[in-house]
């Protein structure tokens, strides 16, 4: 009879816990995560950052959350599931009454682009693993990767600069803030232009010298089509990939000498995007850089030929640099054109085969100047 008892007793222990359980193992329980910044480069190892919440007196033995990622995001010390495009990335916790657990991930972003955090689910058990409550969760989190520039070994870039003859800009008045010596006083200049260290070394009166300063303009046209021949049909993935890499990499380039740079693209229906030369204009820059979709909209040659109509004359740019699997005829005729007009023009191309007597290839990055004719 004790044994029977003890069963009978155990067995309605059983049922209210499982009905117990049933009811309230996952009320009360909120699960968030969050990104540690809004954007980061290519490459970078961010942090994931999720919290699970127990506020009630019930305790929770087992709860696991599956979250649905992207398969760019990769989570380090996990063997995380793909299907296509996600990752479902899955985490266990248990939660003791009126307790808080956080957990920290690390996570490399293996390429740019916006990912977002859309949805993960929660699955609870009781203490015997006979309950099981499960709940959808919508999650609202993304965060920006931004492309990196390559990383280009010494060398392949010279220090020199194959130029040519252009037309030198110079301004009538010099600039009264870049000081380069001192020189005699002739009687024009105010008394506010005497330097007084270099007067008394001398003995005479020596004025400041002042320089004249002209700032560098720079545009860069990344060609998002893949080949002169038939509809302008996009690059091949990994080649898009490899030329947005570029596009970064002239912008490091152009930042660290404070000149001004727009940016042509005619991927993503066509993109105009005035720069500056601050750094948050080059940061700019590579967000729009991390939004480029591999399409094409428009032939190269044409979506130049509407930039010239719809006013953009290259005017004020002293440099254009050109991103393109290749170089044609009238790619080498607009070149032209800017040369005559004196401005810079360089290629970036990976087609080693151009064979032009109008452009000279440089260093091993087949970067390509346009000359002189």
């Amino acid at each position: 009879m004790e044994m029977i008892a003890i069963l009978i007793i155990a067995g309605i222990a059983i049922v209210a816990e499982q009905v117990i359980f049933r009811r309230l193992v996952l009320k009360k329980v909120t699960y968030t995560v969050r990104f540690s910044k809004s954007e980061a480069m290519e490459g970078e190892t961010i942090e994931i950052i999720e919290e699970i919440v127990n506020d009630k007196k019930l305790p929770v033995p087992w709860v696991k959350t599956e979250l649905n990622t992207s398969r760019w995001l990769e989570f380090a010390g996990t063997s995380a599931a793909r299907a296509s495009d996600t990752r479902f990335v899955p985490s266990v916790f248990s939660l003791k009454p009126m307790q808080k657990c956080t957990r920290t991930r690390l996570v490399s972003a293996l390429k740019r682009g916006n990912f977002r955090l859309e949805s993960a689910s929660m699955i609870a058990s009781d203490l015997l693993g006979l309950v099981s409550a499960s709940r959808a969760l919508s999650i609202n989190e993304t965060v920006r990767i931004l492309p990196a520039p390559y990383e280009l070994h010494e060398g392949d870039l010279s220090q020199e600069e194959l130029y040519g003859e252009i037309t030198a800009r110079r301004f009538i008045c010099d600039d009264p803030f870049l000081v380069s010596g001192s020189r005699e006083y002739s009687g024009r200049e105010p008394m506010n232009r005497i330097h007084w260290n270099s007067t008394a070394r001398c003995g005479e009166l020596m004025v400041f010298n002042n320089d004249y300063t002209t700032l560098n303009r720079a545009c860069v046209i990344l060609n998002m089509q893949k080949s002169p021949i038939g509809d302008p049909r996009p690059l091949i993935t990994g080649d898009a990939e490899t030329y947005i890499k570029a596009a970064a990499f002239i912008f490091d380039m152009l930042s660290a000498r404070n000149t001004e740079t727009d940016f042509y693209s005619n991927g993503s229906g066509g993109i105009h995007e005035k720069g500056g030369s601050e750094k948050e204009d080059y940061m700019r820059l590579l967000r729009v850089l991390s939004d480029i979709e591999n399409t094409c909209s428009l032939e190269i040659d044409d979506f130049i030929e509407q930039m010239e109509l719809a006013g953009i004359y290259f005017r004020d740019r002293t440099d254009i640099f050109i991103i393109t699997a290749y170089i044609d005829v009238r790619m080498l005729d607009f070149a032209s054109l800017m040369r005559r007009r004196g401005k810079n023009v360089i290629f970036y191309c990976n087609d080693d085969s151009v064979n032009d007597s109008r452009i000279i290839r440089v260093g091993r990055v087949n970067r390509y100047y346009f000359m002189n004719e």
